[in-house]
Order: C-alpha cells, then sequence, then structure tokens
C-alpha cells in the first residue's frame, strides 16, 4: 500500500482531509513544499536525476504573502537521496529578477553534461513574460548564464516540466503567446534557438502544450484550450511545422496536461484534469496510449477528493516509478510528490 508522508508543516492540511489515500501498490505521497507564514503557494514543479543518483527537485516559491500568479516567487530546489522519500538542503535555483517572478522549471541535460533549466521571467502582468535559460556545470549547484529565448516585451509562456531531445539530437521547448503555441527549437545544443510554426485550433486559442517524440521520428503535442479538452498536433519534420490540431479523448476544462512515456513498457502516459464542465480541477486523471497517441485507455483517477483540486502534472520516471509532481488548492497551495509504480497505469 502506499505510504503518505506528512511532514510537521503540513498537519493542519492533513487534518482537513484534504487528500483521500488510494491504493498504488508500492507507492508513496508527500507534501514536499508545504505552505507556510508568508509562503502561501509551492507550486510548478520539475525533478531531474543528477550523474550520483541524487534527485534535484525545483519548484516556484512564493513568497511576500502573495500567492497570486503575479506576486513574487523565486525558484528553489530540494534534493532527495533516497529515491524521493526524503527531500533537504533548500537552496534557490533562480533568484527573483523579474518585475513580478520567475517561475515554471524546466530541466535537461545536455551533451556536454551541464544542465539546461529553462524558465519564465515575469516583468508585467500581461505584457512582459519572457523565456529564460541558464546553465549549470557543478551538477545543479549554481545556474548562470542567463540567455533569452524569446522576444522583450511580449507575453510569452512556458510551463513546468517541459523539454524534450530528439533522436536527432535536436531540443525542444514547448511554448506559447497571445494563444498560440510553438516550439523553440536549437539544433546546437542550447547556443541558439529558432520558433517553429504556431499553431492553434481552428475555433480557439490554446496555451501551455506538452510534446513527446514518436516511435516513428514524428512528434505529438497535446494542447491546452478552452473547447472542452486537449487538442492534438502532430510534426513530421521535428518540430518545425503541426498538423491542424484535433480534439483527443483527453476531455476536460482548461488545465495543463503532463505527457511522457514509460520505460519499461512504451506506453505514453497523460496526467491531466478529467473534468469536462467542472467549476474546479477535479479530479486528476491518468491515461495511457498503447498506439502512440490515437487512443487512450485505462483511465484512472489519481485524485478525486470531491473537496480539493490539482494541477500542473510533471513526470520523471526513475526506477519504474512515475515521480509525479502537482499542487493542490486546500489549505493553500502545498507542491505534492507521489512515487506511482508503472503497474499501476497499466492496469
Amino acid at each position: 500500500m502506499r505510504t503518505w508522508v506528512v511532514p510537521s508543516l503540513i498537519l493542519a492540511v492533513a487534518a482537513t482531509g484534504a487528500f483521500s489515500a488510494s491504493e498504488k501498490e508500492g507507492g508513496f505521497a508527500l507534501a514536499v513544499a508545504p505552505v507556510g507564514p508568508s509562503n502561501p503557494r509551492n507550486s510548478e514543479a520539475a525533478i531531474i536525476l543528477l550523474k550520483d543518483s541524487t534527485l534535484l527537485l525545483g519548484w516556484t516559491e512564493f513568497y511576500a504573502d502573495n500567492g497570486a500568479d503575479h506576486g513574487p516567487a523565486r525558484i528553489s530546489g530540494l534534493v532527495s537521496k533516497d529515491g524521493g522519500r526524503t527531500w533537504s538542503g533548500k537552496y534557490t535555483l533562480v533568484e527573483n529578477d523579474g518585475g513580478c517572478n520567475v517561475m515554471e522549471v524546466n530541466f535537461l541535460r545536455l551533451k556536454d553534461g551541464r544542465i539546461a533549466l529553462f524558465y519564465c521571467q515575469k516583468n508585467s502582468e500581461e505584457k512582459d513574460c519572457r523565456v529564460m535559460m541558464r546553465s549549470s556545470a557543478d551538477e545543479g549547484k549554481t545556474f548562470t548564464n542567463p540567455k533569452l529565448l524569446s522576444p522583450a516585451n511580449k507575453y510569452t509562456g512556458l510551463t513546468n516540466g517541459r523539454s524534450i531531445r530528439l533522436k536527432t539530437g535536436r531540443i525542444l521547448l514547448e511554448a506559447w503567446e497571445n494563444g498560440d503555441s510553438y516550439c523553440c527549437l536549437s539544433d546546437d545544443d542550447g547556443e541558439t534557438w529558432h520558433d517553429s510554426k504556431r499553431v492553434k485550433p481552428e475555433k480557439g486559442e490554446c496555451w501551455e502544450p506538452a510534446a513527446i517524440e514518436l516511435k516513428d521520428g514524428r512528434v505529438l503535442m497535446l494542447l491546452r484550450t478552452g473547447l472542452g479538452g486537449q487538442y492534438k498536433t502532430v510534426s513530421a519534420d521535428g518540430g518545425e511545422t503541426w498538423s491542424v490540431p484535433v480534439a483527443t479523448q483527453l476531455e476536460g476544462t482548461a488545465a495543463p496536461v503532463s505527457l511522457s512515456r514509460i520505460p519499461s513498457s512504451g506506453e505514453i502516459l497523460s496526467v491531466w484534469n478529467h473534468n469536462p464542465g467542472a467549476s474546479q480541477r477535479n479530479p486528476f486523471t491518468a491515461a495511457i496510449s498503447k498506439d502512440e497517441g490515437e487512443t487512450w485507455v485505462n483511465f484512472r483517477n489519481i485524485q478525486d477528493k470531491p473537496d480539493d483540486a490539482w494541477a500542473y502534472p510533471a513526470v520523471t520516471w526513475v526506477d519504474k516509478r512515475a515521480l509525479l509532481t502537482y499542487f493542490n488548492y486546500t489549505g493553500g497551495l502545498s507542491l505534492w510528490l507521489e512515487s506511482i509504480p508503472a503497474d499501476w497505469f497499466l492496469k
């Protein structure tokens, strides 16, 4: 049975019954960054495995008693040496050098061994949000050399837990701006970048895309929409251009999805809010695709307690386990981590 770890700082949250204890054999869950005094929100996280098998977690830490999307926030980090069961050594990955905040952490290992960190520098509420890149040559202890990947004075966004490397070596970073989705592309390991063609559904806008390379080399990208669920678009040229988006079985209100491939069996895993017509982000659901994103099966709710909601999933696979991060809403926006065995998604 899954073990629930409740640090002392979240006893008040746990006492409210904020989470159901559904059984996931061999898994565990914990509030890895619970809210605290003047810290009303910990959200949008990503994890990377370091060379010594330590896990590095980065997330958006809101401070100054303001948890709004444009409130002051930095990107903070924790490390785990036991597969995610315990975390320690909190430090700052990127200090707030924006007019509002920095947020939406994404990690990627570069060919020369450095770690790339992609994030947003938000300088205003509506007009200036920039896609940034830093790198670390010391396994995540410091991230330096900030580089601008999107134009200044435009509101360009990312989402957490994104960025992939294709078989060709190309880096693909999912982005959005003004109701369109696209990708920042690099063929020289992050030295230079160019943008793909923009894409959006015929009947509406889209945001916060998530991409994955298919077995035949094409790229599948899912789009957050307000049209009843995730829309699908496919690229046959490494993310340069995209097909006309179409609706998928991943129905729900406007919220982002996470995409990953189950290493042990090859299916594509999606995690999103399967809540068509709902007023809150509940339930929080997983499904798998056995045919490279054409259809989806094994719909299972990860969380579904009626008095809470969950959002912004990201998955890192370690030892046949999905390390899934997300935040909940009841009792303040605390960041949670669940370790879920691959077999649970396949049943």
